[in-house]
């Protein structure tokens, strides 16, 4: 009788057991899925990565498929072919797709100030009579001649690199040459051997440069360029019709993201562990500087400023990137709505 007893309180037990576990698969299968590309594996995305290893997206009750694909145009493509719910892009690629009546909506700013670095080899600089310590204006007169290594020639990067040309009385397409020498260590590889003068990319490049000994950290644009402090570098894109659609899914997803930003400022300690596994061939020593110096550029809650699209729409139609303004206030290129 006892090991009959037994017998049935182990098979509810089990039967308990079995029904919280099916309870729990069936949670996560009901759990909405949102398909997401970026166009690049640096430090301007960090919410993404921030998201999944702290387990961000679980806590907000969506599951994460994420795809790192090749520069801007592509994740345009996979969002407008349906093919992803959200992307990752520089801005650059939404304000020329508006112009060409290609229509998406920013929903959050993974930056909003224009993270960009260029760093220099040490030996050019001393040819050319500039160091990290001189004048902006100084800095820009110097792009003159020089070889700037970027990851496409036609990609955010390069553009604002013709832009600060322009600002200083440089023609870009004639009085600099700028190179498509690939993303992160590629791009590192070109300066290293000499096939650029300088290259333009994200942190933490120049820190790792700087390490190597050949090169350092020649103009920080969130620093020293006034019209980049405000500016959204990177947004999270989706189009009108998933936000009209599946305004739920969205709001999760901006929301998660606005959550992996707030870590800058409420614990960063454990954001900088998070990302120095991320990016585990970056040395330790690269990642922390990198970080310090610029988790003011990573808004709280992803959320975004009008001073933020003006500045923007202001660079784009002077680098010519679009021929017209296009709109800067809240509800039609970008929104916060989303966003807690």
């Amino acid at each position: 009788m006892i090991e009959r007893r037994h017998f049935i309180k182990s098979a509810a037990a089990a039967g308990f057991t079995s029904a919280l576990l099916i309870g729990r698969a069936s949670a996560q299968v009901a759990r909405p899925v949102a398909k997401g590309v970026y166009a690049a594996p640096g430090l301007s995305f960090s919410a993404l990565f921030l998201a999944d290893r702290a387990g961000l997206w679980e806590k907000n009750g969506v599951t994460a498929d994420l795809k790192q694909v090749q520069g801007g145009p592509l994740t345009m493509v996979a969002l407008t072919n349906r093919e992803a719910i959200f992307g990752g892009v520089a801005s650059t690629d939404p304000v020329v797709g508006w112009s060409k009546g290609i229509k998406t909506l920013a929903v959050g700013a993974f930056t909003g100030a224009l993270a960009m670095q260029f760093t220099a080899r040490k030996d050019w600089m001393s040819k050319v009579g500039v160091s990290p310590g001189s004048s902006l204006a100084d800095k820009l007169k110097a792009l003159k001649g020089a070889r700037i290594g970027a990851s496409t020639i036609g990609g955010g990067p390069a553009q604002y690199t013709r832009y600060l040309a322009r600002t200083a009385g440089l023609d870009p397409e004639r009085d600099m040459k700028i190179l498509a020498v690939g993303f992160g260590a590629a791009r590192m590889a070109a300066l290293r051997t000499n096939q650029v003068d300088m290259t333009c990319g994200d942190a933490p490049e120049a820190d790792q440069v700087e390490l190597e000994g050949f090169g350092e950290l020649f103009l920080n644009c969130p620093h020293e360029v006034p019209i980049f402090k405000e500016f959204p570098y990177t947004v999270v894109l989706v189009t009108p019709e998933v936000a009209n659609d599946q305004p739920d899914l969205v709001r999760r997803v901006a929301q998660t993201l606005g959550q992996a930003n707030d870590m800058f400022a409420t614990r960063f300690g454990e954001t900088v562990d998070i990302l120095k596994k991320q990016f585990s061939t970056v040395p330790a020593k690269a990642m922390e500087l990198a970080l310090e110096r610029d988790r003011d550029a990573y808004p709280r809650g992803c959320r975004m400023t009008p001073a933020m699209w003006e500045n923007n729409i202001k660079v784009a139609v002077d680098t010519k990137m679009i021929a017209e303004p296009l709109p800067t206030q809240e509800g039609v290129l970008w929104t916060n709505k989303f966003l807690a």
